[in-house]
């Protein structure tokens, strides 16, 4: 049962927690410190558990104009009217989060009740929630991660600046894809990127006990099959060539061992720049991926062991976007008309290890993947390659002019 102060009917001072243990709260002030100008700060003082903590209110006055019984200013203070709506804000808020926790049967920790004080909408908007959990992901995640997770981010924000939780049905969810796949015409990867991204921090926020008339567990992302750029076996050829070179510059020549490695191992850029030569035993590559924190072995071909050092596996370091850049200018000099980037590699590899006749099963390992729906991919990307290639059988039958 709330408990309330006689002077303010509408707000708690001290107020019990059943379902999750006690917790009260009142309005000290700190009057063993005096500021040079005589005031004193405000705190808001909370119990919850045996835990205690302080969190001030950004208000100083002079201990004469502090009423410690009643816990407000008084009206002799200028601004009293201002601060003691301030402090009973404050109460109310803490309130507001009390009954949350209490309707919704959930235990309410010290550390969740801080958290819900002092980001008072992101129990309430999921764009606050996102944006604020995004700050957690930067500390545990990989810069390239925490990127796509911020475009995400960004052009949900473009779509609606504010989501409530309550918002979110599978309606919602609907017409928002559709508008980022039919209203800007974003390709299906991005799409279906964006849609993973927005149910992993609606998993994070349903997972804190935030309730959503759409989980996270009804949302379906499908698996993007399009647009996934590889290199031939022939294209792969020519970067070599120009890798081996005398003419070559030495950031290209850098940049090319990196990148056909990845040709002829499927890593990652992430996992590029975090291995070094002490990852190597034998000829088998052992690492831990950036991307899912999984232990890979990798045998390394007689192929990829030609792109790496001795000493050292590649030389000097260099951003991603930067690796991007140069070996767009790298396709243009060997006449190689695809759009590449880094994890062109990577689809290379996939693609022309099946090709090879090599296994699925094989490669789902060496790709790290958890699910093989995501290996599967390359399989439909060899099986459409085959597909076409039957037809070429057509140019035997063609009559040829005669000399």
């Amino acid at each position: 049962m709330l408990l309330y102060s006689e002077n303010t009917p509408h707000f708690p001072i001290n107020f019990p927690m059943n379902f999750s243990g006690k917790l009260t709260a009142k309005i000290v002030i700190k009057d063993d410190y005096v500021r040079t100008n005589g005031t004193c700060a405000l705190y808001l003082q909370i119990f919850l558990d045996g835990e205690k903590k302080k969190i001030p209110l950004n208000i100083s006055v002079k201990p004469v104009d502090y009423d410690k019984i009643k816990q407000r200013v008084k009206s002799k203070e200028i601004f009293w009217k201002d601060y003691n709506l301030l402090i009973e804000k404050s109460l109310a808020d803490l309130n507001r989060i009390e009954i949350s926790y209490r309707l919704g049967s959930e235990v309410l920790t010290m550390e969740k009740l801080l958290h819900e004080f002092q980001n008072p909408t992101s129990r309430i908007d999921f764009i606050s929630f996102w944006e604020k959990e995004m700050e957690n992901q930067k500390l545990i995640r990989d810069p390239a991660t925490v990127k796509q997770q911020m475009s995400s981010l960004r052009k949900v924000k473009n779509y609606k600046k504010s989501i409530l939780f309550n918002e979110i049905t599978k309606s919602f969810y609907e017409k928002m894809i559709f508008h980022f796949a039919k209203v800007e015409k974003n390709s299906p990867h991005t799409v279906q990127t964006l849609g993973k991204n927005f149910k992993k921090y609606l998993h994070i926020a349903n997972e804190l006990g935030i309730k959503t008339p759409l989980r996270y567990q009804d949302i379906k992302t499908p698996r993007s099959q399009s647009n996934r750029t590889f290199l031939m076996p022939e294209e792969i050829y020519k970067l070599n060539e120009f890798y081996k070179s005398n003419f070559i510059n030495e950031t290209y020549k850098n940049i090319l061992s990196r990148f056909l490695f990845a040709c002829f191992t499927g890593l990652r850029i992430s996992d590029i720049k975090r291995i070094s030569i002490d990852n190597i035993v034998g000829d088998i590559l052992i690492f831990v991926a950036n991307k899912g924190e999984k232990l890979q072995r990798i045998p390394l071909s007689e192929s990829a062991l030609k792109f790496i050092g001795k000493e050292r596996l590649f030389e000097k370091d260099y951003s991603e976007k930067h690796i991007n850049e140069e070996l767009k200018a790298i396709a243009r000099i060997v006449g190689i008309k695809k759009k590449i980037t880094f994890h062109v590699a990577r689809h290379s590899f996939a693609t022309n290890f099946l090709l090879c006749n090599g296994r699925v099963e094989v490669l789902q390992k060496l790709l790290g993947h958890s699910d093989i729906k995501e290996t599967m991919i390359y399989v439909h990307i060899v099986d459409s390659i085959t597909d076409r290639q039957i037809h070429n059988m057509d140019d035997i039958l063609i009559e040829k002019p005669l000399n």
